[in-house]
């Protein structure tokens, strides 16, 4: 019996010494472009070189292993895209968990990471533009298809931001899509959103929305992302419509104006509410595991406890593996 006893504490022990620890699947390895600014990141002066060849700065944050970010630098080194962005931009690379040190003028120097941190970035790529004056003028945040990014990029190299916002700048430019507006049953019709207290997730889509299909194919196709949408009220706006309704703030409106009003310029651009007031933002492409997060951080309240959604995931990335959860990016 002793031996019995002795050998199931053995099976026992071994089974904890060797219980599973999840892993991460999906990354992706890449490298900087060579024809990217080699910087010694000291902003003022690569503004002024910038501005000797009517140039604006491109401060692209990514993250190792990133496949958002290795998509966006693919993206950037194909034609048409590559030659405009080098016509007319000076690319500068900044690692969001990076330690070198950025000069943003002469007094003021802080780190790659407390850079990120201090801006707020949320997803990577995030794409910032600083004018010839060494301000920040316009940020993407998250992936954007060559399409999409190419309307921010001819919104800043024209200057058109010195009257325009984006918003406005792609409605005056844009051309009609055939997308047809998709349903789902998920979807509430709600048109006074001033008294709702609880999680409401208010999703913007339009014509032009070449994220859409995707959106409905794959990520509403995810049990994991539906199960989390469970905890807010969800509601789809068309974001050319002029049909009344009144926003979180009591305010009478339309939601071409709301979406404008919200400076949302990404579709399906997606605004989480809770208790009347704006928590976060879906505004750019997601694959499912990250989508959830976000939801999670809000629609679990945790953003009371946790400042930024990175700072969420990263705890969340942890707690997932050390129980023996694996996680796929993709």
């Amino acid at each position: 019996m002793k031996i019995l006893k002795t050998i199931i504490l053995m099976v026992l022990f071994v089974g904890i010494v060797q219980a599973k620890t999840g892993v991460v699947t999906g990354g992706a390895a890449y490298t900087m472009l060579p024809w990217f600014k080699s910087s010694f990141l000291e902003l003022a002066e690569d503004v002024d070189e910038a501005r000797q060849d009517n140039k604006h700065i491109l401060l692209f944050f990514h993250l190792a292993e990133c496949p958002y970010c290795d998509q966006m630098v693919k993206d950037f080194d194909q034609q048409p895209l590559k030659a405009f962005i080098q016509k007319h931009f000076s690319v500068i690379a900044i690692n969001i968990r990076g330690d070198k040190e950025v000069a943003i003028n002469e007094e003021y120097t802080l780190s790659e990471k407390e850079l990120a941190n201090e801006i707020q970035v949320k997803y990577t790529p995030t794409v910032v533009f600083l004018n010839q004056k060494n301000e920040t003028i316009m940020r993407t945040n998250g992936y954007r298809s060559p399409a999409k990014l190419r309307q921010v990029l001819g919104y800043v190299s024209s200057k058109a931001y010195e009257k325009l916002t984006l918003a406005q700048y792609i409605e005056k430019n844009k051309e009609i899509g055939n997308y047809q507006l998709q349903n789902h049953e998920m979807l509430q019709k709600i048109t006074d959103f001033s008294t709702i207290k609880t999680p409401v997730a208010v999703i913007f889509e339009d014509k032009n929305c070449d994220s859409c299909e995707y959106f409905y194919s794959t990520t509403l196709k995810d049990k994991s992302v539906i199960s989390e949408f469970d905890a807010f009220k969800v509601v789809r706006f068309d974001a050319d419509s002029t049909r009344a309704i009144i926003d979180n703030k009591g305010n009478r409106t339309t939601p071409k104006e709301w979406v404008q009003k919200l400076k949302l310029t990404y579709r399906p651009g997606i605004v989480l509410f809770n208790e009347g007031n704006e928590i976060t933002r879906i505004d750019g492409f997601l694959y499912p595991f990250h989508f959830k997060e976000a939801l999670r951080y809000v629609g679990g309240d945790f953003y009371k406890r946790i400042a930024t959604y990175s700072d969420y995931l990263a705890y969340r990335q942890t707690q997932l593996l050390e129980q023996g959860i694996d996680i796929n990016i993709q």
